[in-house]
């Protein structure tokens, strides 16, 4: 991919941000002079690096597996704090023990530490009952 000018580069951040993908208000936030004729020639021209921002911002925006592990291994802790406000006073103090036992029980479901379901599989032998009969037994 191209170099991108810091213009261009406005423009993209705006497409995908606060023109919320119109490419006219996004050309007019990055300052082109021409916003309803350059904003359709930047979607074309800039088609791979919008893509490529718009999922690099998806990515951002929804969390992964270590960072909900993370942040549960933290609460549970008691390394977070939430804002608390007494008489009027914003207090910052360490999350519940309520919270905290919350988030631990979640971090042992996502190990697996609490079922007593077991998934357990077996595999029985197939008979095959190819012995002739003997008639003669009578």
């Amino acid at each position: 991919m191209e170099k991108l000018t810091d213009k261009q580069q406005a423009f993209i951040d705006a497409y995908i941000g606060e023109a919320m993908m119109n490419a006219t208000e996004a050309a007019r936030l990055a300052g082109y002079k021409q916003p309803n004729v350059q904003g359709t020639q930047n979607l074309v021209k800039l088609s791979a690096h919008i893509q490529k921002a718009t999922e690099e911002k998806r990515n951002r925006a929804i969390m992964k597996q270590d960072e909900i592990l993370q942040l549960f291994s933290s609460i549970a802790r008691g390394e977070e704090k939430e804002k608390v406000s007494a008489s009027g006073k914003v207090e910052e103090l360490p999350v519940s023990v309520k919270d905290r036992i919350k988030a631990a029980e979640l971090l042992g479901k996502a190990y697996a530490m609490f079922t007593d379901k077991r998934d357990v599989q077996i595999s029985l032998p197939t008979l095959v009952d190819d012995i002739p009969r003997d008639d003669c037994d009578g």
